[in-house]
C-alpha cells in the first residue's frame, strides 16, 4: 500500500513537472543561400572528356532510384510522427504532400520553419514544431521525391 501511494506521489510530481515546464524553444532557423549568388562554371571547350562526364544527364540519379531512396528513409525516421501516406496527416505530424523542397530542407534541418515562407504555403499545424533530424539533410530530396510521387492529384 505504502509503494502505491510513493509511486502516485512520484507519478503526479511528473505529471505537474511536463505540464508545466517551459517548452524548448529552436534556435532560430539557419537561412537557405541565395540561389543568384551560387556560381555555376561551364567547362573549358579544352577540358578532358573524364572532366565533362561527370555532369552529364547519364550520370544523373535516377528519379526512381531517388524515390526508392526516400521511401526508405521515409519509413525508417518519419512514421513515427508523420503518416504511411503523406497525403494524410499522422498521429503527431501534417500530411507533407504540400510542403515545398526548400521547407523541407529547413525544417529537417533545424526543427522549425524558414523565416520567410514560400508563397502560397501556410504551415498546417499551430506548434510549428518538429524534432531535429538533420543526420538526413541529405536525403531530404529523395524523401520530397517520394513524397511528391504519391501525390493525389
Amino acid at each position: 500500500m505504502a509503494s502505491n501511494i510513493f509511486w502516485m506521489g512520484i507519478l503526479a510530481v511528473l505529471y505537474v513537472f511536463v505540464t508545466f515546464s517551459t517548452p524548448v524553444v529552436a534556435p532560430p532557423p539557419d537561412k537557405l543561400p541565395d540561389p543568384a549568388a551560387v556560381v555555376v562554371e561551364e567547362p573549358k571547350a579544352d577540358a578532358p572528356a573524364a572532366a565533362t562526364e561527370a555532369h552529364t544527364p547519364e550520370t544523373a540519379v535516377d528519379p526512381a532510384t531517388l524515390i526508392a531512396k526516400g521511401k526508405e528513409v521515409y519509413t525508417a525516421n518519419c512514421l513515427t510522427c508523420h503518416n504511411k501516406d503523406p497525403n494524410v496527416k499522422g498521429a503527431i505530424g501534417p500530411e507533407l504532400v504540400d510542403a515545398p523542397l526548400e521547407v523541407m530542407i529547413v525544417k529537417v534541418r533545424t526543427g522549425r520553419y524558414p523565416e520567410v515562407l514560400p508563397a502560397g504555403f501556410v504551415p498546417k499545424r499551430k506548434t510549428k514544431q518538429m524534432r531535429k533530424f538533420p543526420q538526413l539533410e541529405a536525403d531530404v530530396p529523395a524523401i520530397h521525391a517520394y513524397i511528391q510521387s504519391l501525390k493525389k492529384k
